[in-house]
This record gives structure tokens, C-alpha cells and sequence, in this order.
């Protein structure tokens, strides 16, 4: 005897989705964000060895890619620890610990934000959030995007840079502008045109020593808003 099957039209189940929830972003201390930093900035190193190995067995090209990876590479890791520690200065300075930076007090914050902070009276995560969703959005390798950010953020562009700079030349401070500008225009040059002159389609030579001076000129960076950060952490708790 053969089963009836079921061949009535049932109604489409519409709109219903598994709705994930959307994780909040984590509150880093600086010594995580510069963990986040240095773990990657080891990865980066250790590329030379790769690079080394390819060289040896003859494939120059692919040695020399290596190297314009690991100056990418280095660059977005300089912006991804400006990020990190631009939302932590941010909420330091919103949660009353820091003094206000005079471009903090000129952030701009959209009226549904704000209305969604009057409403969460014991919250100021909503701030947080919106410092999260900000900054992801923008870049901090230009020399005058860098400079703003460390302005805003409590930094001091001044401070830092002239800090990192400070045993390569009496005027540490415009060396490190000149030598940010040149870190950013050659990342420009492999990301957008491979490494190449629009005038002539010829890519612009590399070396190992040039993507070793780039990469530590990097972690002198990093190294140096790092230390500023934490005199100004000490500074607040005196």
C-alpha cells in the first residue's frame, strides 16, 4: 500500500533569521595594544628568513616581493596600533582620567549617538563603540592625518616623533616628518602602481638593507608613542 504524500502548498516562512549578536569591542590595555603590535611586528621579521631562502636558491623576484610585502605590511601595522590606541586615549580622555586635548573637544559625534548617550545614563560603552566604528574607517599613515590623531589623541605629534627620531639627527623632529612622508609615499608606490613610475612602467629597485631601515623606522614609531602614552598614564595617576 503506497503512502499518501503531503502535497499541499504550505505558506513561505519570510523575515526569520538567526540573528548574531554583534560583539562589542574590547577595551585593550596599552600594554595589550603594544603585545598586538610587537607579535605581528616578530611576523614581519621573520619574512627576512623566507626572503633570505629565495634569494638563495636564485628566484630574485620572488625575494624582492617578499621585501615590498613586509613594507605594506609594516605600514598597516603602524596604523592598526594608532587605531587600537587612539580608542583607548579617546575613552581615557571621555572617562575623566586624561586632560582634554583642544582637538578632543572639537570631535564631532552625530545626534543619535548622542541621544543614545543620554539614554544610557550608566553606560559609556556607547562612546567606545563609536570611536570603534570611527576610526576603523580611517587612515593614519599621511603626515598630516598622524599628526592630527596624535594631537587629538593626547599624544603630541611633537612628542613622539621627535623622541623616535631623536639619535638620527639634530633636528629629530623634521627628520621624522620627512621620514614619515617617504614611508607613505613608497607604500602608496607598491599598493596602487606595484612598485612602478607612471612615466616609465619601471619598478623602483629594493633591497634588504632599505626594507630593514623602513621596518625599524616603524617600530621607532610605535615605540615612541608607546612611552609617551605611558607618561601620560603616569602623569594622571599623580
Amino acid at each position: 500500500m503506497m503512502t499518501k504524500r503531503e502535497l499541499d502548498l504550505v505558506p513561505r516562512v519570510e523575515a526569520v533569521r538567526d540573528e548574531r549578536k554583534i560583539q562589542p569591542p574590547v577595551h585593550f590595555s596599552l600594554a595589550e595594544i603594544l603585545q598586538h603590535y610587537s607579535e605581528s611586528y616578530a611576523a614581519i621579521r621573520n619574512q627576512f628568513v623566507v626572503a633570505d631562502q629565495m634569494l638563495q636558491e636564485g628566484n630574485e623576484e620572488a625575494c624582492k616581493m617578499i621585501w615590498r610585502s613586509q613594507v605594506v605590511l609594516a605600514e598597516g601595522l603602524l596604523d592598526f596600533y594608532i587605531h587600537e590606541l587612539s580608542k583607548f586615549c579617546m575613552f581615557q580622555m571621555f572617562a575623566g582620567q586624561w586632560n582634554k586635548s583642544d582637538k578632543y573637544n572639537q570631535f564631532m559625534v552625530p545626534m543619535a549617538k548622542v541621544e543614545e548617550g543620554l539614554a544610557a545614563t550608566e553606560s559609556r560603552e556607547w562612546f567606545f563603540e563609536l570611536l570603534n566604528n570611527r576610526f576603523g574607517r580611517e587612515v593614519y599613515l599621511s603626515l598630516e592625518s598622524m599628526r592630527d590623531q596624535l594631537n587629538m589623541i593626547g599624544i603630541g605629534f611633537t612628542d613622539a616623533i621627535s623622541l623616535a627620531f631623536f639619535s638620527e639627527q639634530p633636528d629629530s623632529l623634521e627628520y621624522g616628518k620627512r621620514k614619515i612622508k617617504d614611508l607613505f609615499q613608497r607604500r602608496n608606490e607598491i599598493v596602487h602602481q606595484n612598485d612602478r613610475s607612471h612615466a616609465s612602467a619601471v619598478q623602483t629597485e629594493i633591497t634588504k638593507e632599505y626594507v630593514e631601515e623602513y621596518v625599524k623606522a616603524v617600530d621607532a614609531i610605535v615605540n615612541s608613542i608607546h612611552k609617551v602614552a605611558l607618561q601620560r598614564v603616569a602623569e594622571s595617576n599623580t
